[in-house]
């Protein structure tokens, strides 16, 4: 069975994860040329290797991540695998991929929070990082909201955290402005998002393969959540409220793809790909687990194929 021998891996399958990777996400080229990943005036090769290596690196890093903190502990690679499963809609998205990325390192400094009375400098990077990603996306300003989630949920959250935040803000506010004072161009804060609710009418352009793929995900997603309701009174303490932290970064991730811009989604793969391998590690019912990953990986790999056709 897969789900078996990707938990508790050898070194052998992280191999093959590398290599399942780079032909997944190298889909595209059997039907296109190399031309099909445009960004901007990048050229396409540079635009097919960051968009493999950033992706590659970011399923890797969020695995380990969470492996690291306690919060799955058993030892897998399935979490690498459900998150570039997860991102079968996106193959020249470099901003949003990069953004996601270092999203990882502000999650990263504030699960190390946990159990410190004064996490300054925890919360001070975390914010630091947000502040510089929300002038790039003004859209996840909604996931600076996770510092406060944290403060509360670990009982370490005061006024000085707060204020540690707000200086961190502050601080790139400054940066900027002295870049821009220096520099040709002009200074001017992150227009935030309107709301841009989908409509079912858009519902009409989805291909019946997109669709397919999307009601696997959001089946896989019923059946996560489900597991995770059951067995969260079970985990430790840490990993519980890790998971509530967790549950919140998928409901603003959701305000961001349903009510902002469907473009967001990207985002929201983080932590329903978390949700996901939680449910794939720990169900009792593995015949038929097994099932709905093979599923989730035919629906992907045919999603993936005739996406650009």
């Amino acid at each position: 069975m897969l789900l078996k021998r990707l938990i508790n891996p050898k070194p052998v399958i992280i191999i093959f994860f590398v290599l399942f990777g780079i032909i997944f996400f190298s889909i595209p080229l059997i039907n296109h040329s190399i031309k099909v990943f445009n960004y901007n005036i990048m050229p396409y090769y540079i635009v097919f290797g960051i968009g493999l290596f950033t992706s590659l690196i970011h399923a890797l890093g969020l695995n380990n991540l969470i492996s690291q903190q306690s919060i799955i502990k058993k030892d897998s690679l399935i979490l690498a695998f459900v998150y570039m499963l997860l991102l079968t809609p996106f193959y020249n998205s470099i901003k949003t991929l990069i953004i996601s990325f270092l999203l990882l390192f502000c999650i990263n400094y504030l699960f190390k929070s946990y159990k410190k009375e004064k996490p300054f400098s925890e919360v001070f990077n975390s914010s630091l990082i947000f502040s510089i990603l929300i002038f790039l996306d003004p859209n996840i300003i909604l996931l600076s909201l996770l510092i406060i989630v944290f403060g509360v949920n670990y009982e370490n959250g005061n006024i000085r955290t707060l204020l540690t935040s707000i200086i961190a803000f502050i601080v790139t506010c400054f940066f900027y402005f002295m870049y821009c004072k220096f520099s040709s161009h002009s200074f001017y804060f992150p227009e935030f998002p309107n709301l841009n609710i989908i409509t079912l009418e858009s519902l009409n352009y989805i291909s019946k393969i997109k669709l397919t793929w999307i009601i696997v995900v959001a089946l896989v997603s019923c059946f996560s959540f489900i597991e995770l309701y059951s067995w969260l009174y079970k985990k430790s303490i840490k990993s519980r409220k890790s998971f509530i932290i967790i549950l919140f970064y998928f409901i603003i991730t959701i305000i961001l793809t349903l009510f902002i811009n469907i473009d967001n989604y990207y985002y929201l793969t983080t932590p329903l790909s978390i949700i996901i391998a939680n449910y794939f590690i720990y169900t009792r019912k593995r015949f038929f687990a097994e099932l709905l990953f093979l599923l989730l990986i035919t629906s992907s790999i045919m999603y993936k194929y005739v996406m650009l056709i």
